[in-house]
């Protein structure tokens, strides 16, 4: 499970065709994100057109959904409570970050350990 404000990684990009009518920012493939809500949601809609050209949404999976800082979107149209249209959790993975000790890196090359250049006061 995530929590607000940790970090994650989509690994997931792939949507139906009518995602993009809906959404106006969509995470990418291995790009890191944060996460701003978490909530209960639907996913895996499916639509109905009456006669007079209508979308209805006539059913949906309630699934665990999260709002990312990183990307804002306009409320779902298809609900009576106003409610930001989310993702997912299963598309994001949580961000695995080097312990401290992995991150730390000496860099030795060429003059280790000399002292660092000082200018001599002219006339020496």
């Amino acid at each position: 499970m995530f929590k607000t404000g940790q970090k994650v990684v989509c690994i997931n990009d792939d949507f139906e065709p009518w995602v993009f009518d809906l959404y106006r920012s969509l995470p990418k493939k291995d790009k890191v994100y944060t996460v701003r809500s978490i909530g209960m949601g639907r996913s895996n809609p499916k639509f109905s057109v009456n006669d007079d050209a209508e979308i209805k949404l006539t059913e949906a999976e309630f699934d665990i959904m999260i709002l990312l800082k990183e990307l804002l979107n306009p409320d779902d149209p298809h609900s009576s409570v106003k409610q930001e249209l989310g993702f997912r959790s299963e598309r994001f993975a949580p961000l695995q970050e080097d312990s401290v000790e992995e991150e730390e890196h000496e860099l030795v090359g060429v003059g280790a350990g000399e002292k660092e250049w000082e200018p001599q006061p002219a006339g020496r």
